[in-house]
């Protein structure tokens, strides 16, 4: 071969050599241009924008407050919302039970609540802590008493913190079981429930003391202690104390001059 058929050859060889470069740097180009276009399409438009944060489930927590712990905002971008992080938040108000934060479409979260709900207020140090089915302190007052609870008396706590729970005490445990069995509407006129030793002893808002036996006694016997508590009442007698303690039978004791 001669020179001359070698310089074409080689001159073949870079033209075909620039051809896949420029293809290769061509690509690549599409290729980062593709992404730079996703990037923005994803994060810099206003298609994904958090559009609507709704709530389901809260009675007694603001939504201020839910909004504020979940670090949601309106207009921030809604692929880069942190859903677990949200929950841990949420699940460390002890008012809130559990918390569950799923997506209604694009740019909208739906925040599902589930509230514990008080069923006692205990009297201690002269502090009322409300307390859950389940024995968790909500909250803690001297002040702005739940009027509709009823008020446990003379048991020790065996914690004090908001958040904390006190069923390892055996007496409060015991009251907590015997209240979450029953309906609100049968602890209306009780103001008070104490412990004589192991048994539940009721005191009404009139200061008569009843003594309930259990749950399901008490249930059944319940239309019969009004109709007795409304019928003394109207014969302007006083009670001292009234005995549920026995199957379908009220036994009351007037109080005597």
């Amino acid at each position: 071969m001669d020179l001359n058929g070698r310089k074409w050859i080689n001159i073949k060889k870079l033209l075909r050599f620039s051809r896949n470069f420029f293809v290769v740097i061509l690509t690549l180009f599409l290729f980062l241009l593709a992404i730079w276009e996703f990037k923005y399409l994803i994060f810099e438009t206003s298609y994904f924008e958090l559009k609507k944060i709704s709530i389901e489930g809260n009675y007694t927590i603001e939504k201020e407050k839910i909004l504020a712990l979940s670090g949601f905002r309106l207009s921030e971008n809604f692929l880069k919302l942190n859903y677990g992080a949200a929950e841990k938040k949420l699940r460390a108000i002890p008012k809130i039970k559990d918390v569950q934060i799923v997506t209604e479409g694009i740019g909208e979260v739906l925040i599902k609540v589930s509230e514990r709900e008080s069923v006692l207020l205990l009297l201690h140090d002269r502090k009322f802590y409300e307390l859950d089915s389940e024995g968790y302190i909500l909250s803690a007052s001297n002040k702005n008493v739940r009027v509709d609870l009823p008020i446990l008396t003379g048991v020790a706590m065996p914690a004090t913190n908001i958040g904390e729970n006190v069923r390892s005490e055996i007496k409060i445990k015991s009251v907590i079981n015997w209240v979450s069995n029953l309906l609100p509407s049968f602890l209306t006129n009780i103001s008070e429930i104490c412990l004589n030793g192991n048994e539940l002893v009721l005191i009404t808002n009139n200061g008569i003391k009843i003594y309930p036996g259990n749950a399901i006694n008490y249930k059944n016997n319940f239309e019969l202690l009004n109709i007795v508590l409304e019928r003394f009442q109207k014969d302007g007698m006083k009670l001292s104390y009234v005995d549920m303690r026995f199957n379908n039978e009220v036994v009351v004791k007037p109080i005597t001059n």
